[in-house]
């Protein structure tokens, strides 16, 4: 019953160098009539590899964002750029609780547990607890860096209480319209701009994250362009793919399907590609309008950001 007068609202962020994007959620992921969605580029070197630079314009380009959408006081999940994002997957001997390990995380980072960075904020998730062993998944960002995506937000008008990566969102998303996928060894890839995002799920954990910069070539025709782009990106992926499979699952296991976000012209090409350099299924993400009574001109690009938006929405 009181579900019927829940009207809580949320916003999920996500940004890369060169725009943020930014959705108001309102009410259940199967209705969608009621999101409002905004993206704004960003000028050059405002954000350079996942910090900013220019908080003055960043602030300035957020403060107009939550004017559109009215957005102003509401908590606010955000994706913390992949670039400032470690993770590790880490075998522990004997059995270890969450309190043994957060206090050996507070010990030995820095000590035996070397990071990129210093000064982290972490969480972990435990894979597995038993006599023989723990299993754990350990997620690291520089302090410095979440505290000052924070402190923006905040000065933009709004309220974070959540910091995740943007694949985290995909995947809330998916499990939502998907409940099935849970079984599947998973790949999402997130292609735009110049920037490959790829991250491994098994069950609901991520055991994997990379991302990295590609260069356009500017030999040939544009299609000639695109094309040699696209077939570097598929050669990194399949790089990841093979890490994933040797190194993170020791052959073990393997993918069973790969999930593609981006502009779509631009995935139905990357698709052919990578069913012709992977033996795996592909599947180009969308949101249907007819399923979500989402917006007509509501892109897949939005995904990220509203699966962070749902995070702890009552559905």
């Amino acid at each position: 019953m009181f579900d019927w007068f829940h009207t809580h609202a949320r916003v999920g962020l996500t940004f890369s160098d060169q725009l943020i994007r930014m959705v108001l959620f309102r009410g259940n992921p199967s209705d969608l009539s009621r999101l409002q969605f905004w993206e704004e580029e960003l000028k050059p070197d405002i954000v350079q590899a996942g910090k900013i630079k220019d908080e003055q314009a960043f602030t300035d380009v957020l403060k107009n964002m939550v004017r559109a959408l009215g957005a102003k006081g509401k908590s606010v999940s955000f994706a913390i750029p992949e670039t400032q994002l470690v993770l590790r997957k880490l075998d522990m001997p004997g059995l270890m609780t969450d309190a043994d390990l957060k206090n050996y995380f507070f010990m030995e980072i820095g000590k035996k547990i070397q990071l990129p960075f210093e000064q982290p904020v972490f969480a972990f998730h435990t894979i597995s607890q038993d006599a023989t062993g723990t299993k754990v998944i350990l997620f690291a960002s520089p302090e410095n860096v979440v505290r000052h995506y924070m402190k923006i937000l905040r000065n933009a008008g709004l309220d974070p209480v959540s910091a995740e990566f943007s694949s985290l969102g995909i995947e809330r998303w998916m499990l939502y319209q998907n409940p099935e996928i849970e079984k599947q060894q998973r790949m999402y890839i997130q292609l735009e701009e110049e920037t490959l995002t790829v991250t491994f799920f098994d069950q609901q954990v991520p055991l994997f994250v990379r991302q990295i910069h590609l260069q356009r070539v500017t030999r040939g025709s544009e299609k000639d362009q695109e094309n040699e782009f696209l077939l570097n990106a598929a050669d990194e992926v399949g790089r990841m793919v093979d890490f994933y499979h040797y190194s993170v699952q020791a052959g073990q296991a393997k993918i069973e399907k790969i999930y593609l976000i981006g502009g779509a012209s631009a995935m139905k090409a990357f698709k052919q590609i990578l069913k012709k350099t992977l033996d795996f299924p592909v599947t180009i993400l969308s949101i249907d309008p007819e399923r979500t009574d989402a917006p007509e001109d509501l892109e897949p690009v939005f995904l990220p950001a509203i699966g962070l938006a749902m995070k702890e929405v009552r559905v």
